[in-house]
């Protein structure tokens, strides 16, 4: 349901463009590649992306066509090779979402000055000279998580935060996580910051190691995907996975594990952001910038119409009986 209501308004917004675009000539049009960069490729996250990308690609024409490229770790400088490959084979547009916010200002701005345009989503790296980001506004999702963990525990809420540095959607995740604290719970304390390096191992192991430490932290925030399951197996690993002394989970994962774990109350939700909008609204923005028109935004010369603006799609915690849960348990597969 929710695929086909943005296919059916991509279509509305694509039946208005696609005549304004200077480049669209009677006959067979000639192909165009566009290619979707990102950090952890096979993640389920990173395929609903994908799946909006390649979707609003086919409702312009079969002469369009995707790429899907970046590492299978955790890996911004295999992105930035990624981005440099996409390059190199003169692609009409790139959607990059940043594993590192400085290490793709590079290859983004390499992009931008071959004229092809290039854009952030998810994960934005915000001193390139992207045309624009897509994606959860990445505060407000950590606001959201932390007002759900204040109404928990309220001022008896000692958390654990489970990170990687340099990461800019992070960092103002974890900024909004506490000040939502702050501001509904201001008893409540974080008492750790850890490194789970994107890794779910890491994540069991520098977790357990935060609770061993520090036995008053009674919940954990996970700043991106990762980190959740190592976070379960951490609360095991000390015994506190239920009864009083039980520590609280929030993930920020929309893996069918994840989703299943919220049903079964091992976590106490987990911020689902829309990743399938993510793909449509990129590829969307991209196609536009491909083609300039007589009604272009002068911010980006040389480029389509592009919106000045970055593109926020939202966000939703989900929790025990959200009827989005099990509709994100079919994810595509790629």
């Amino acid at each position: 349901m929710v695929r086909k209501f943005v296919l059916a308004a991509l279509l509305a917004i694509m039946a208005l463009i696609v005549p304004l675009q200077s480049g669209v000539q009677a006959g067979e049009p000639a192909e165009e590649l566009y290619g979707m960069v990102v950090f952890l490729k096979g993640s389920e996250f990173f395929n609903w992306c994908y799946a909006g990308f390649k979707d609003a690609a086919a409702t312009v024409g079969s002469h369009v066509k995707t790429e899907y490229l970046g590492p299978a770790d955790w890996d911004a400088s295999g992105e930035a090779k990624a981005v440099e490959q996409l390059i190199a084979m003169r692609a009409r547009g790139i959607a990059v979402t940043a594993g590192d916010a400085d290490t793709l200002v590079g290859a983004i701005n390499r992009s931008i000055d071959s004229k092809i345009p290039c854009l952030t989503f998810d994960s934005d790296s915000p001193k390139s000279r992207r045309l624009l980001f897509v994606g959860t506004d990445s505060y407000q999702s950590g606001y959201e998580a932390g007002l759900i963990i204040a109404q928990l525990l309220g001022d008896k809420a000692k958390v654990g935060i489970s990170l990687i540095p340099g990461l800019d959607s992070i960092t103002h995740r974890v900024a909004g996580f506490e000040a939502a604290l702050k501001e509904k719970a201001p008893g409540a304390k974080v008492i750790a910051k850890v490194n789970d390096e994107g890794d779910i191992n890491k994540a069991e192991q520098v977790l357990t190691a935060m609770l061993q430490a520090n036995p008053e932290i009674n919940a954990i925030f996970c700043g991106h995907g990762n980190p959740a399951t190592g976070a379960m197996k951490a609360v095991i690993n000390v015994g506190r996975d239920s009864g009083d002394s039980k520590v609280h989970v929030m993930a920020y994962s929309i893996d069918v594990p994840i989703l299943e774990a919220v049903d079964n109350d091992e976590l106490v939700g987990t911020v689902a952001q829309y990743p399938y909008l993510m793909g449509v609204m990129s590829f969307l923005n991209l196609y536009s910038a491909a083609h300039p028109t007589q009604f272009d935004n002068p911010k980006y010369p040389g480029f389509g119409m592009v919106p000045t603006a970055n593109i926020d799609t939202g966000v939703r915690v989900l929790m025990k009986g959200d009827p989005l849960l099990d509709y994100l348990k079919n994810p595509p597969k790629m």
